[in-house]
């Protein structure tokens, strides 16, 4: 499913010609050596010197499906010339690049002003809506490429996520307001789209599969998982026939997340979900549940921008420093500490079935949860660390209660802060600080990010 989108780049590389022409010519030849090695289409280098340039550049891109500008000034540049190019590219990104200037063997410094393009430059952008970064090299330095690298990625990091698609059994499992969402504000305002299946369909997909391939996939889910009580047969079939149903829709519609009800969904059929979702559950594949369509897109958003699975964990209590999230069933495999444990369990008598008692990593996380708020969408975000949890159960499981996946989340803010600002009972997490970056691509996706 889930592969990055290449940004499609143009690199404008602008200067003033009445400099020397072919020490700017070197410097352009060798920037556009290396960004064409980048991870990216580099669909077209064009050198702007003057107006007849930039009419001629102009003309050519028109047309043009650019994903981001690289604008580099090799030396002053009249901002005129640049913004013809550029004013029918309103939505598109730009990166700025600055190049330093160089200082000869008498201890002279040989200044081609880049810095007064760029700052002649960059406030024009900012006052008409641009969204851009700033990569300002100093005089003598080796050339940014890592840096412009880097932004590539965040780029197509957002063509990515504006590509996902997402498939939902069923809607906002419980009635929960914050599962809510507004599928054609979405897909309006990222591109991203939502489909519906309806319960009925999948419980009929589920008996569709051969009972050899039902045997073969429960002797894999037996061979690869720990037991930490009986199992029967027709416990593990179920929730294998729900596995394969749930693969079928993703694999077939190429679902870059998926998620299905639960309390008022699959355990009106007699059991729970907990252990289907946590076998689908990988970087490449989002899933959570209660039809959390927002908690799916901030997972979407988190494992692209990372290239590493997410999760979704649930508050349970709250501390003076600290918060016990966990799930009642649910962990994705890369998060899980030491071996992939499952337990038939019961709580009451509607949600009964086998779910994954494997203990949760603990470490470094990034993490937070997409919203609407009043029409404009937001992520809320921070960093923190996660440790190992106290015994605990879930109020009302029966007796020998199973140990849910679960951790102390330490958050950066204090517990108060942090219960005013988080937008709904669902995070989603990543291993690793990657607060800077995720910004980086919310900036060019629009989103803006709460602290």
């Amino acid at each position: 499913m889930k592969t990055l989108e290449k940004a499609n780049v143009i690199m404008l590389s602008v200067g003033e010609q009445q400099y020397p022409q072919d020490y700017l010519a070197g410097v352009i030849a060798e920037l556009e050596k290396e960004v064409g090695k980048m991870d990216c289409n580099l669909l077209g280098a064009y050198t702007v010197m003057n107006f007849k340039d930039a009419e001629k550049t102009a003309d050519i891109i028109k047309d043009k499906n650019v994903d981001l500008f690289i604008v580099d000034f090799v030396s002053w540049h009249i901002t005129i010339n640049i913004m013809h190019i550029l004013k029918n590219f309103r939505n598109i990104p730009v990166l700025v690049w600055g190049i330093g200037g160089i200082t000869d063997k008498s201890g002279k410094l040989h200044a081609p002003a880049a810095g007064a393009g760029v700052t002649g430059f960059v406030p024009v952008i900012k006052e008409m809506g641009y969204k851009y970064k700033v990569i300002m090299e100093k005089p003598d330095d080796a050339h940014a490429y890592s840096d412009v690298a880097d932004y590539i990625h965040s780029v197509s990091c957002a063509k990515t996520i504006k590509a996902s698609r997402i498939g939902l059994i069923g809607y906002a499992d419980m009635g929960l307001y914050t599962c809510a969402y507004d599928k054609t504000a979405l897909f309006n305002k990222l591109g991203i789209d939502i489909e519906n299946y309806d319960g009925y369909e999948i419980a009929n997909l589920m008996n569709m599969f051969s009972d050899d391939a039902v045997k073969e996939t429960m002797k894999w889910i037996r061979s690869t998982t720990k037991a930490e009580n009986e199992i029967s047969d027709k416990a593990l079939e179920r929730v294998t026939r729900l596995y394969l149903a749930m693969k079928d829709k993703a694999d077939g519609r190429n679902l870059d997340a998926i998620s299905v009800k639960c309390v008022d969904g699959i355990t009106k059929l007699g059991f729970n979900p907990c252990l289907a979702q946590s076998l689908l559950a990988n970087k490449d594949l989002s899933v959570i549940c209660e039809c959390d369509a927002y908690g799916l897109v901030t997972s979407i958003m988190l494992s692209t921008i990372t290239g590493k699975t997410a999760a979704f964990v649930e508050h349970y209590e709250m501390f003076d420093k600290s918060i016990l999230v966990g799930v009642c069933g649910f962990i994705p495999q890369d998060f899980i500490d030491g071996d992939f444990k499952i337990k038939a369990a019961n709580l009451g008598e509607y949600n009964t079935g086998i779910s994954n008692v494997s203990r949760l990593k603990c470490g470094e996380v990034t993490y937070g949860r997409f919203y609407s708020d009043n029409g404009k969408y937001k992520l809320f975000l921070s960093h923190g660390k996660t440790t190992p949890n106290p015994k605990w159960t879930e109020l009302g499981w029966e007796e020998p209660t199973p140990d849910f996946p679960a951790a102390l989340l330490e958050p950066e803010m204090p517990v108060g802060e942090y219960i005013d600002k988080v937008p709904g009972q669902h995070i989603i997490m990543v291993f690793g600080d990657y607060v800077e970056k995720v910004k980086e691509v919310c900036d060019i996706l629009g989103i803006e990010v709460v602290l």
